[in-house]
This record gives C-alpha cells, structure tokens and sequence, in this order.
C-alpha cells in the first residue's frame, strides 16, 4: 500500500498470531507532501515490536512512481545478525519502501519457544518527523513482553 499520513502502524497480517506464508507485502511511505522540506524531517520507522528474523528490506527513494523509480543509497536489510541490533530506520529521502517477503515461518521468527512464548511477524510504527532520542526495540524493553508507545511515540 501507499502510506501519506504523518505517522501510523505497519503489521504483518494477523499480528502477533502466524500469518500464512508464503507472504510478500510492500508498503510505500510517501512523504514528498507531508512536511517534507521542514528542517531535520525525515521518515522514521521505530522497529518496537520486531520478531521476524529475516525478509524485512527498507529502500530510500527520491522519486518513486509505478514506472519511474529514483533510488538513493540507503537499503536496510533487516536479518538474524543485525534485528536485535536495529532499533529504528531513518530515511532522509521522500520515499522509502518497506518490503517483506517471507517463504516459511518455522526458524525465522525471534520469539517462538515449545508454544509459549510464540509471536510471529512485526508491528512497527513510522512517523515523518524529527527523530526521536529514545528507541524501542524488542531487545531493549523485553523479549517477553510488549512494548507500547502511544500515537506520537513519547
């Protein structure tokens, strides 16, 4: 889908239950009208509640239409190496592009124990604004619980 609000939620289908795979989504976070050009603005996506270990790419675009892309450098790949790590995503172009692909949920998922612990996919908030000093990540506020922000992330 295309994202023009200033701030709002990204899940995978059926949060935190397990969605059926395979599953390929893309979500386009279009900024070029919201605030763009302000100082300091810049797409932001907060990974708060971030269990898929792999599948989950961001791509900053400076131009981005159905047959005309322009890409900048920045690409994020969101993998078993780096997702306790990565704590948020900033874009300073205005366009980015979330993509998700994902073949089979068995050994991907970071929070899936003998059924007891078991949370599958992602819910991550972006918002375009100034960054936030304080960031959220799974690691951070705790593997076995929940962490919770409200609508403008304070």
């Amino acid at each position: 889908g295309i994202l023009t609000e200033r701030r709002g939620i990204i899940q995978t289908p059926n949060f935190p239950n397990p969605f059926h795979v395979p599953l390929s989504c893309v979500w386009i976070i279009d900024a070029s009208t919201t605030a763009w050009g302000l100082p300091n603005v810049s797409i932001n996506v907060y990974l708060t509640q971030q269990y898929v270990l792999s599948g989950l790419t961001f791509k900053e675009y400076m131009y981005y239409s159905d047959d005309f892309k322009v890409p900048s450098e920045m690409e994020t790949v969101v993998k078993e190496e780096n997702v306790t790590r990565t704590a948020s995503v900033q874009a300073n172009s205005p366009f980015l592009e979330i993509s998700f692909q994902l073949d089979n949920l068995y050994g991907t998922q970071l929070r899936v124990m003998d059924h007891l612990l078991d949370v599958y996919g992602f819910n991550i908030i972006y918002e375009v604004d100034i960054p936030k000093p304080y960031q959220c990540n799974s690691q951070l506020c705790s593997f076995l619980g929940n962490c919770y922000a409200n609508s403008n992330y304070t």
